[in-house]
């Protein structure tokens, strides 16, 4: 098996990595396991006999794990949310979604500072009070962590303090009550 490893850095640059050698395998499934701790503290070291290079986990946006292998299970739930990234193609087609009773599905589109952006769909089951629903709305930038799948198989984590804003479409009735109301010009 091997895990194909995308950093991107808020600055809006991609470095790619591949990992072949099973204790590094084993090394980089057990910090997915911890992956809601990702983006806080030490810096992220990637070495090999060619080179080493660090990474400030503060100016990382995502980290791509890209395996025929299924790593969703070693992340940790993002709520009552599954998040995929979409194909280019996907993003060509006009998007069907919405929201159908307790059910959703939505196109989130996430912007970082210095201009990577991930458009994904969102899908999911809509909480039953509007307070949780409001919570999952209003305290996405205070998580430490979320997860979201490839498109062509593995497993991505984005840092939400590195976002600088999220579009959500179809937009949510649920808003709080100090929001702006208006429509984009």
């Amino acid at each position: 098996m091997a895990i194909g490893i995308t950093v991107i850095t808020t600055a809006n640059r991609a470095r790619r990595f591949l990992q072949t050698d099973d204790a590094a395998l084993e090394q980089t499934i057990d910090n997915l396991r911890r992956s809601s701790q990702m983006f806080g503290g030490k810096r992220l070291i990637i070495g090999s006999a060619g080179q080493t290079e660090v990474f400030a986990r503060a100016a990382i946006a995502c980290i791509e794990f890209e395996a025929a292998r299924d790593l969703s299970a070693y992340v940790a739930s993002p709520l009552n949310l599954e998040l995929t990234l979409l194909t280019p193609e996907q993003l060509a087609e006009p998007f069907d979604g919405g929201f159908e009773g307790e059910n959703f599905s939505v196109r989130i589109d996430f912007f970082f500072a210095g201009g990577h952006v991930l458009h994904t769909r969102a899908e999911g089951v809509r909480k039953a009070a509007l307070a949780e629903r409001l919570m999952n709305l209003t305290s996405f930038f205070e998580r430490p962590v979320m997860n979201y799948r490839l498109a062509h198989g593995g497993v991505g984590l984005m840092n939400p303090a590195a976002i600088a804003r999220f579009t959500i479409c179809p937009g949510t009735a649920d808003l709080p009550r100090d929001a702006w109301r208006a429509e984009p010009a």
